[in-house]
């Protein structure tokens, strides 16, 4: 059977039905006994806010939906990495999608290194992108940052609001919706024309896909 890549939480037959009403660490649990439900209800809780990281940190829509279908297949594949003990699912998820975000800044830089001239010092060039913490990687993180802001300022003020609450503040539709004080469905559909107009916004910008 092939690995399931989550939309919903519809509930099934496990009887995941008040999945608002189920810690992280109950559906962790689920997910170990290999139950999608389980997944599917945490993807929907989390996504959003994966996403949102990943996006900030890569600056292109592509690689950060990418990114948010490989962290929760690992979840999936690998359970038993997550510990309660050590902290929340919250915290594991976002140090997941931000290494995973990091190595694929640093696998697109070694490719890039292969085009350099012939006089370019490739191993000092490596050495000096190890951290994000370089100016490089922080200038980068920065031109992300403005022209991700950039492209939710040309969006409808509903959908840059119900973006910014499921990417910024990691909350998740149904929450969303309670907090605007509108229907659900409503909801699902300002972030989904919402993410096809940043696409389309950040084409616009002349975003180089420097990173893909």
């Amino acid at each position: 059977m092939a690995d399931p890549i989550p939309t919903s939480c519809a509930a099934t037959s496990t009887g995941l039905v008040d999945d608002e009403a189920l810690s992280d660490n109950r559906l962790m649990a689920g997910v170990c006994e290999g139950q999608q439900d389980a997944l599917a209800t945490l993807y929907d809780r989390h996504s959003g806010m994966v996403y949102g990281l990943c996006l900030r940190v890569l600056g292109n829509t592509a690689d950060a939906e990418g990114l948010v279908s490989d962290v929760f297949l690992e979840i999936w594949r690998k359970p038993h990495g997550f510990d309660p003990e050590r902290g929340r699912f919250r915290s594991y998820l976002l140090t997941m999608a931000r290494s995973r975000s990091i190595d694929r800044i640093r696998s697109v830089t070694k490719r890039s290194e292969k085009t350099h001239e012939a006089g370019v010092n490739h191993q000092a060039f490596a050495e000096s992108q190890q951290s994000l913490g370089s100016p490089a990687s922080q200038a980068i993180a920065e031109e992300h940052g403005r022209v991700i802001q950039e492209a939710l300022g040309r969006l409808d003020p509903e959908q840059r609001t119900a973006l910014q609450m499921a990417f910024y503040e990691g909350l998740t539709h149904r929450e969303i919706a309670e907090r605007l004080e509108a229907p659900l469905g409503t909801v699902k559909t300002r972030i989904r024309r919402g993410l096809q107009r940043m696409r389309g916004a950040l084409d616009a910008l002349g975003r180089v896909d420097g990173l893909q």
